[in-house]
């Protein structure tokens, strides 16, 4: 599979793309061994579809195979992952209750949590889709799907931003960025009341950069309005109310959204990791773990972890859960930031925690996934997929851009 560069502390992300469109609909393939609707055939870009081996929480538990190709962690009380359908392996990221998916770096791919296809859209020549797991600039609601991309060398302009029909794929419109070399890539993207909102920039360092967060119409793509910044990278935009939030490297710029009057500016530790916003508030990641009310921007809670924290924040119904460079796994109430429970995985945690259901969901950068229960920080899951492999949840289907197979979550 191809991959493109992972951004952390260490690296930056290169990923983005353009959009022409191919509208289909139909299904995926549904797994042999597996349950499910059995839908037709649309296969991914590599083939998997074997779960690899999974243990318990005790480390001297065996791995087993179940019967039907499904994982499972050898106890009632466990997690179990059961094929579902395939047609699933590409970057892989969640919204608008769908996965999307890219089978290549030119092709954007709906799909339902049942493996229902939705639509599939063709990128235009020149341009890469800024679609992952996270950190993309992908944004979908009942008007429609935004997703930007990022410039190839060969081509003379800016990254652009398509809005496509979010049951067909077709394209709306298209809105390009100046090809001045400083905003190759479109990411960070949002709406809010009638207006798509995102940030261009481009690759080299911090210094180099004068980024530019744009309001375009959602119906016509035509700019409303533009903020423009002298540095730095735009890792995050959140819009609540009559205020914006731009995550920064090592920032956090707050504007009035009606008039962009910089209302604030705040000194973080949060990196290239992202924030999460979830019902009224707004959670920060960094050494110091954060949650700002929305949307006045108040500090409700922080808490200073100790560790060199690595990634964005996974929101639960209870906890809250972030990832170090040292490998452990991070959990604060999401009420109080009370430390509820700390946990290590071998190897770097890049990718945020993933929560659903109860579970906290986890990728190290050597390849493992590992499950802990939400409450009590106990491992359910644990097996071997890929290095810098990415996932993410819906609906109790679990998917990664390794294997061609969605899995249902199943506890004993």
């Amino acid at each position: 599979m191809t991959r493109e560069p992972t951004w952390s502390r260490r690296s930056l992300l290169r990923g983005s793309a353009g959009v022409g469109v191919v509208a289909t609909a139909g299904c995926l393939r549904l797994t042999d061994g597996s349950t499910g609707t059995p839908t037709d055939g649309q296969g991914g870009t590599e083939a998997g579809g074997q779960a690899g081996s999974a243990t318990t929480g005790s480390t001297e538990a065996a791995p087993t195979d179940a019967p039907g190709g499904s994982t499972t962690a050898g106890s009632a009380s466990e997690i179990e992952l059961v094929p579902a359908w395939s047609g699933s392996s590409s970057a892989v990221a969640a919204a608008a209750g769908n996965f999307f998916f890219r089978p290549s770096f030119t092709r954007l791919r709906r799909v339902r949590p049942d493996g229902t296809a939705v639509f599939e859209a063709e990128v235009a020549d020149g341009y890469l889709l800024s679609i992952r797991t996270f950190r993309n600039g992908l944004y979908a609601d009942d008007t429609g799907v935004y997703v930007g991309s990022r410039a190839r060398d060969e081509v003379d302009t800016g990254g652009r931003v398509y809005a496509l029909d979010p049951e067909t794929g077709e394209e709306r419109w298209m809105h390009e960025e100046p090809g001045d070399g400083l905003h190759n890539e479109t990411l960070a993207v949002t709406v809010t009341d009638g207006t798509v909102i995102f940030a261009s920039q481009s690759s080299g360092s911090g210094d180099e950069q004068e980024p530019i967060v744009r309001g375009v119409d959602t119906e016509s793509g035509e700019e409303r309005w533009r903020i423009q910044f002298s540095e730095g990278f735009i890792n995050g935009i959140v819009a609540r109310g009559d205020r914006l939030f731009v995550q920064q490297t090592f920032g956090l710029s707050i504007y009035r959204l009606s008039t962009r009057e910089l209302l604030e500016e705040r000194r973080l530790t949060a990196g290239f990791s992202q924030f999460a916003a979830a019902d009224g508030t707004l959670f920060v990641p960094g050494e110091t773990v954060r949650a700002l009310t929305l949307p006045a921007g108040d500090e409700r809670w922080s808490v200073s972890t100790g560790r060199s924290v690595n990634t964005g924040v996974g929101v639960g119904e209870t906890g809250v859960f972030v990832g170090t460079e040292s490998g452990f796994v991070l959990g604060y109430g999401r009420e109080t930031g009370d430390a509820l429970w700390e946990s290590r995985v071998d190897g770097v945690v890049e990718h945020p925690p993933v929560v659903a259901d109860g579970v906290v969901w986890i990728a190290s950068e050597r390849g493992d996934l590992s499950a802990f229960a939400e409450a009590t920080g106990e491992l359910l899951y644990e097996e071997e997929i890929a290095p810098g492999f990415e996932f993410t949840v819906l609906d109790g289907i679990l998917n990664d851009d390794e294997r061609d197979t969605a899995y249902e979550i199943r506890r004993g």
